[in-house]
């Protein structure tokens, strides 16, 4: 534009009349239609307030959804408050600094496009004001034009899109019409077969008639439940992962092209088409998938049945453990996915409530052995304390390490305590509960109450349980520590409690009186008058270790707290 470049730096207002700035202002506005965007019109626009003032703008908005959004300037939340705060209207904003500042806002076809915020050290003059006002005009029509420029490109890439995609579409219609046919064909097979009441054996008829190639069905386990091929046709083994992939070292799971049959989220089984040379088609795929939902819906509807009659009955892990049939047992556990066919061992948890989170100590087992990845059959157990307990039928052959942890995590508190029984068949689960309780017991009775006993590691306290139904045990424990005993009883004492503290601390005052939280003074008077009431003397290594053993074999058969 020559020496009238409105975007270098002019004389102040007053070294040249109003028109001469009026020209320059009409000079910047056709400057601002020739790139019409944001950015190159804030500039145009700031660069021309500094040549027709003695201000400069310090930060610039757009409108955007009918908001005010910053553009450029340095960030300022107390100005962006400001400039939002004066809904639209031009005029003087506050400063803590004592400068002048100003919102001026652009408009154009009489729609609010953004806003200068301006500065000067001293107010400007009338003509200075005037010479802003009049900027403002073409600065919103620029910023008017360059939406409409956004839109229109927006609209042009958004036309271009649509008719690539209508494009693509009308192409995929035309392979999808092409193909209705053979789904109908293959729809109209699967419906004939589920409606024929044929079951299962008839939906895989259907899928080798449509595919041409052996069909079979395999149960969640790996076991096969039904084929539509000749016998000496193998199927894939139970080497079809929970991940529903077939594992590539294999070769004879590699020669299936197979699918998983599941209803709502819950693995049935796997169906799977005989594909030795590969070269199974996208048709075959498609009849496989259809076979899957068929055999879903089937299997889910009988597994519905059987279900329903488990609901009628005595829960299992509960008759279990009563000494149930053990060939119902396995129909039963079957129905519930669940494998009796291996060794067993019952699990009992016995937890403190409420937890943290509120969860029933049931279903927080049930969460800690599916985290586990071990099988289990869950009912909630009802003992004689004031704990809420749950009992579990695990299997033997799974990693039950981490299980207190995992039900910690689960409840979001440490305090509880497990028992395990010992390995069993599913005949002799009672033996296996009464372990687990003895061995609950034991755990929620001792030092540490909270934790894992297993009824493996009882050691002592397992040989003398097993002799003569535990009356020799009752006997031993009467001649050391009944009068501890009754006089716990009667007075409401803790001398036996403190007894085996003070032995399971290896005989030291210290660790007595912290396990305990009472004052050492405390755990000698105690001492005294045990001494006192049994006439035995403690120092004595025989005394200490009968007394040891008596306090043992109280907390596994006594009900008493130790």
């Amino acid at each position: 534009m020559g020496g009238s470049d409105p975007t270098s730096a002019g004389a102040p207002v007053s070294d040249g009349g109003p028109h001469s700035w009026l020209y320059r202002i009409f000079l910047a506005g056709s400057e601002m239609f020739e790139r019409p965007t944001p950015s190159d019109t804030f500039r145009i626009a700031s660069n021309t307030v500094a040549a027709i003032s003695a201000c400069t703008v310090i930060a610039t908005y757009t409108v955007e959804q009918g908001r005010l959004r910053r553009f450029s300037g340095a960030p300022d939340a107390k100005l962006d408050l400001l400039v939002e705060a004066a809904d639209y209207a031009d005029g003087v904003l506050p400063s803590t600094d004592g400068a002048w500042r100003y919102a001026l806002f652009l408009a154009g076809n009489s729609v609010q496009h953004g806003c200068l915020v301006i500065r000067s050290q001293l107010p400007p003059s009338s003509d200075e004001l005037f010479l802003l006002s009049a900027l403002a005009k073409p600065t919103g029509a620029a910023l008017a034009t360059s939406e409409l420029l956004l839109r229109e490109r927006r609209r042009t890439a958004e036309l271009r899109k649509h008719s690539e995609a209508q494009a693509d579409m009308n192409q995929a219609m035309s392979s999808t019409i092409q193909r209705l046919g053979a789904r109908q064909r293959v729809r109209d097979s699967f419906a004939t077969a589920v409606a024929s009441g044929g079951g299962e054996t008839a939906i895989l008829e259907a899928l080798r008639a449509l595919t041409g190639r052996p069909a079979v069905l395999q149960d969640s386990f790996g076991d096969e439940r039904a084929r539509a091929a000749p016998e000496d046709q193998r199927g894939p083994r139970a080497a079809l992962e929970q991940d529903d992939t077939l594992p590539t070292t294999d070769r004879a799971v590699q020669e299936w092209c197979a699918s998983a049959v599941r209803s709502n989220g819950q693995l049935l089984g796997f169906v799977g088409i005989l594909d030795a040379d590969h070269t199974v088609t996208d048709d075959d795929r498609i009849a496989l998938e259809y076979a899957s939902t068929s055999l879903a819906i089937e299997l889910s509807h009988r597994r519905n049945l059987a279900e329903i009659e488990l609901r009628l009955g005595r829960d299992l892990a509960a008759d279990l453990v009563s000494g149930a049939d053990a060939e119902g047992s396995r129909i039963r556990a079957e129905a519930l996915h669940y494998d009796l066919g291996q060794p067993q061992r019952v699990v009992l948890a016995s937890w403190v409530l409420p937890s943290p989170k509120g969860i029933q100590t049931g279903a927080a087992l049930r969460q800690a052995l599916t985290a586990l990845q071990v099988p289990a059959l869950v009912s909630q157990y009802r003992d004689s304390s004031h704990r809420d307990s749950a009992m579990a039928v695990v299997a033997d052959d799974r990693n039950r390490s981490g299980l207190y942890e995992q039900l910690a995590i689960a409840f979001g508190s440490p305090k509880g305590s497990i028992g395990v029984g010992g390995r069993c068949s599913v005949a002799d689960l009672p033996t296996s509960f009464a372990q687990a309780r003895r061995a609950l017991r034991i755990r929620t009775e001792s030092r540490e109450p909270y934790g894992l006993s297993n009824h493996d590691d009882l050691g002592l306290l397992r040989i003398l349980d097993s002799s003569d139904g535990g009356a020799e045990v009752e006997s031993f424990v009467q001649e050391w520590l009944g009068v501890l005993l009754d006089h716990d009883r009667v007075h409401h004492s803790e001398l036996v409690h403190t007894l085996s503290v003070h032995l399971d601390s290896g005989g030291n005052y210290d660790r007595t009186a912290a396990a305990l939280i009472v004052h050492r003074s405390t755990v000698r008077y105690r001492l005294g008058r045990i001494g006192e009431l049994t006439g035995r003397d403690l120092s004595d290594p025989d005394t200490r270790f009968h007394l040891h053993v008596a306090t043992r074999a109280s907390a596994a058969v006594r009900g008493g707290s130790l």
